[in-house]
């Protein structure tokens, strides 16, 4: 099959038709650039100066990065006077309590929260008690979440009904398989399994179904806990080579914070030794660790829309509760050109036309 034909049918494999796909893509100038539509940050509606300043507790398992920035230079483009403090959290479930306690002393007027399972350990399940919770009339705003309903965040993400809404960055699944065929017909996708993230196993049961529609296999393999309930980096590279060796042509990296982030150049490093290819949902594993390719929402984006939920509530006093928590509407496409030239794996040009690449250093250098 010539490869336009190949393209065209991969592209048509979910009910959005090619050019739908490319509009959901975007070209990578379009992507940085908030331009309209339902769920993009637009100007704010002018309204009274507000009273200030606002203190917003960051909170993050990691140092701030683009998202965090994009969530500060909106609410200071809409003169939204904020006096910021960064909380670190571990992961560690055993210090919800004590990073609850640590936030609360601080007295925030709303709470930012970088990921899934910082979210959960700031807001608790929806379905839990939160009666002891000192957070729990407090504001608070996600970013980087992948699935909140699933997670138990909210029960439903047009009304949260709850003090949390926010900000998903992931692309619907069937764009990203789209995506994955595009660029070959990968037949047996590896999964790395991290039980101590709840959204991990609503990933790999997605991953599955939607294997399933199309005719493919998920290999998977899972980490283990030690006592405290956290997952030993060191098992990143044999389990690696465990789903390479039974038989995986790709290695999903799902929006899981200890691998896609935390341990990201490990998994990377990993899939590269084993020559498996990596096709990653967040951007910054993609930039800066190496994997292949990945489709996303760009980080500075989703920290702007962030930051319009958070004026929402500090400046136009709306209930967080009557805040939909959504996603972006465009998605980045990045293809990593250096990995590329490793694996000996390059692109189809057609490929190319909706992505961004990350330059070999020689072609950097024309």
């Amino acid at each position: 099959m010539k490869p336009n034909a190949l393209l065209s049918r991969l592209l048509r494999a979910s009910p959005c038709p090619a050019l739908c796909l490319w509009l959901a893509l975007g070209s990578s100038a379009q992507a940085q650039t908030p331009a309209g539509g339902a769920n993009t940050p637009m100007p704010a509606v002018a309204a009274s100066a507000p009273a200030g300043p606002f203190t917003i507790v960051m909170v993050l398992p990691r140092a701030p990065q683009s998202t965090e920035a994009g969530f500060r230079s909106y609410l200071e483009r809409e003169n939204v006077p904020a006096r910021y403090v960064e909380v670190h959290y571990s992961g560690n479930k055993l210090e919800e309590q004590a990073l609850r306690q640590q936030v609360a002393a601080l007295r925030p007027d709303l709470v930012y929260a970088w990921g899934t399972p910082t979210s959960l350990a700031l807001a608790g399940r929806h379905d839990e008690s939160n009666a002891a919770n000192p957070l729990r009339n407090t504001p608070i705003v996600f970013t980087e979440v992948t699935d909140p309903v699933s997670a138990g965040l909210i029960k439903n993400p047009l009304q949260p009904e709850r003090n949390i809404t926010g900000v998903s960055h992931v692309a619907p699944l069937d764009i990203q398989f789209n995506a994955i065929q595009a660029y070959r017909p990968f037949r047996r996708i590896g999964y790395l399994h991290n039980p101590a993230e709840p959204n991990s196993l609503t990933i790999l049961r997605n991953l599955q179904a939607q294997a399933q529609r199309q005719g493919l296999q998920v290999i998977e393999a899972s980490l283990g806990l030690n006592a405290e309930q956290a997952p030993d980096p060191a098992q990143i590279a044999p389990l690696v080579a465990d789903i390479a060796a039974r038989g995986a042509d790709l290695l999903y990296v799902g929006p899981i914070t200890f691998l896609a982030f935390t341990h990201r150049d490990a998994i990377t490093q990993a899939a590269l030794r084993q020559q498996l290819p990596t096709f990653c949902t967040t951007e910054s594993i993609v930039r800066r660790a190496g994997c292949l390719f990945g489709l996303f929402s760009n980080d500075t984006n989703v920290g702007r829309f962030a930051g319009s939920m958070a004026r929402q509530i500090l400046v136009e006093k709306k209930p967080v509760s009557a805040i939909a928590a959504s996603t972006l509407q465009r998605f980045s496409l990045l293809v990593n050109i250096p990995t590329a030239q490793a694996l000996d794996l390059y692109p189809p040009m057609l490929l190319l036309n909706v992505a961004e690449v990350i330059p070999a250093p020689s072609m950097a250098l024309r």
